[in-house]
């Protein structure tokens, strides 16, 4: 069999997808040929294992089962806008993580810890938490309809107009991701209760 390509993720709240929704309306609206995600099962990935076997998973999601196991379950705030690698040249646009950094930074840790132990690469960069809107393929002059929208979601947790979601983080999950006509879809390999 073909391998899948894998990934371990939380996902986040109804509430949250909502806010993605009107963001990613308005990043459209700009006409800048950017290609948004879907919102179907939005996410936060908190590693990426490349191609995986299937019949590598069972070990991965017993990983990530250790990995859970001893993380509370907590919840985190998501709002603001910004871009990587930066607003002058966004190549991804992303909704950030305002509160509860700290602990998706110590469950992304374990679970590379865990994913470590069974022969997969560690991240080597500090985790920044996200949620992914879309990606741009654009030149600096393309990108400057987006610096209105960046302007009015800030991601400066101090500033007063930062409007948040919550989502209650309470399970880890192992994705497979499907390409189908140029679009991902993701299946769920395994689940993992925090506790």
């Amino acid at each position: 069999m073909k391998p899948m390509r894998t990934f371990v993720a939380v996902n986040v709240s109804s509430d949250t997808t909502k806010a993605a929704q009107r963001m990613m309306r308005q990043i459209d609206e700009t006409e800048i040929g950017a290609k948004c995600v879907r919102t179907s099962s939005m996410h936060i990935a908190l590693k990426f294992l490349g191609e995986v076997q299937i019949e590598e998973t069972p070990e991965i999601c017993k990983a990530v089962g250790r990995a859970a196991q001893g993380m509370l379950s907590f919840m985190i705030e998501c709002g603001g806008l910004d871009a990587f690698p930066e607003r002058s040249r966004p190549r991804t646009v992303w909704m950030g993580v305002q509160t509860g950094v700290t602990a998706l930074r110590q469950l992304q840790q374990r679970v590379d810890d865990e994913t470590r132990h069974i022969g997969y690469h560690g991240e080597t960069r500090q985790f920044h938490p996200h949620l992914t809107l879309a990606r741009i393929r654009s030149t600096a002059e393309q990108a400057n309809p987006l610096q209105a929208i960046f302007s009015k979601y800030p991601v400066d947790s101090d500033s007063t107009t930062v409007v948040t979601t919550e989502t209650w983080v309470d399970e880890v999950i192992v994705y497979a991701s499907i390409m189908e006509r140029g679009t991902p879809s993701y299946e769920v390999l395994g689940r993992s209760r925090l506790r």
